[in-house]
Protein backbone atom coordinates (compact mmCIF):
# COMPACT_ATOMS: atom_id res chain seq x y z
CA UNK A 1 0.00 0.00 0.00
CA UNK A 2 1.35 3.23 -1.21
CA UNK A 3 0.94 6.65 0.93
CA UNK A 4 0.87 9.73 -1.00
CA UNK A 5 0.59 13.26 0.99
CA UNK A 6 -1.96 15.87 0.10
CA UNK A 7 -2.81 19.14 0.86
CA UNK A 8 -5.14 20.39 2.79
CA UNK A 9 -6.56 22.47 -0.40
CA UNK A 10 -6.44 19.27 -2.63
CA UNK A 11 -8.08 16.71 0.25
CA UNK A 12 -11.16 19.45 0.80
CA UNK A 13 -11.05 19.45 -3.63
CA UNK A 14 -11.41 15.76 -3.45
CA UNK A 15 -13.61 15.04 -0.83
CA UNK A 16 -16.22 17.86 -2.51
CA UNK A 17 -16.06 14.98 -6.10
CA UNK A 18 -16.24 12.39 -4.35
CA UNK A 19 -15.24 9.40 -2.01
CA UNK A 20 -11.81 9.20 -0.73
CA UNK A 21 -9.41 6.64 1.24
CA UNK A 22 -6.94 9.19 3.49
CA UNK A 23 -5.06 9.06 6.75
CA UNK A 24 -4.10 11.86 9.03
CA UNK A 25 -1.70 12.48 12.17
CA UNK A 26 -3.40 12.93 14.97
CA UNK A 27 -2.04 15.51 17.54
CA UNK A 28 -0.75 12.25 19.82
CA UNK A 29 1.05 11.12 16.70
CA UNK A 30 -1.07 8.18 16.26
CA UNK A 31 -2.60 7.49 12.38
CA UNK A 32 -6.29 7.82 11.79
CA UNK A 33 -7.60 6.29 8.97
CA UNK A 34 -10.68 7.53 7.21
CA UNK A 35 -12.77 6.31 3.91
CA UNK A 36 -14.81 10.17 3.81
CA UNK A 37 -16.53 12.94 1.17
CA UNK A 38 -18.12 16.50 1.48
CA UNK A 39 -20.19 15.20 -1.65
CA UNK A 40 -24.16 15.23 -0.37
CA UNK A 41 -24.78 12.39 -3.05
CA UNK A 42 -22.98 10.22 -0.73
CA UNK A 43 -23.98 11.10 2.51
CA UNK A 44 -27.06 10.11 3.83
CA UNK A 45 -30.12 12.41 4.40
CA UNK A 46 -29.61 12.29 7.78
CA UNK A 47 -26.06 13.47 7.93
CA UNK A 48 -27.13 16.18 5.07
CA UNK A 49 -26.11 19.87 7.16
CA UNK A 50 -29.48 21.83 8.33
CA UNK A 51 -28.51 25.51 8.36
CA UNK A 52 -25.76 27.49 6.35
CA UNK A 53 -22.91 27.33 8.56
CA UNK A 54 -19.41 27.67 6.84
CA UNK A 55 -16.38 25.67 8.22
CA UNK A 56 -13.38 27.49 9.36
CA UNK A 57 -10.94 27.92 7.20
CA UNK A 58 -8.79 26.26 9.30
CA UNK A 59 -9.85 22.77 9.55
CA UNK A 60 -11.40 20.47 6.98
CA UNK A 61 -14.59 18.72 7.60
CA UNK A 62 -15.64 15.73 5.69
CA UNK A 63 -18.15 13.15 6.40
CA UNK A 64 -16.75 9.66 7.95
CA UNK A 65 -18.40 6.96 7.02
CA UNK A 66 -16.40 4.28 9.65
CA UNK A 67 -17.86 7.25 12.10
CA UNK A 68 -20.61 7.53 10.84
CA UNK A 69 -20.69 11.14 11.52
CA UNK A 70 -19.08 14.49 10.80
CA UNK A 71 -15.37 14.94 11.49
CA UNK A 72 -12.83 17.79 10.94
CA UNK A 73 -9.25 17.85 10.91
CA UNK A 74 -6.68 20.51 11.15
CA UNK A 75 -5.59 22.45 8.03
CA UNK A 76 -2.00 21.67 9.36
CA UNK A 77 -2.75 18.63 9.93
CA UNK A 78 -0.26 15.92 7.81
CA UNK A 79 -2.71 14.16 5.23
CA UNK A 80 -1.64 11.32 3.14
CA UNK A 81 -3.92 9.67 0.50
CA UNK A 82 -4.48 5.94 0.70
CA UNK A 83 -3.91 3.78 -2.71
Amino acid sequence: MSHQPISATDLRARLHTGIVKFFFVKKDSSLREVIGTTNLTHIPASGHPSGDRRSSHKVVPFWDFVAGGWRSMQVTTQAFLRE
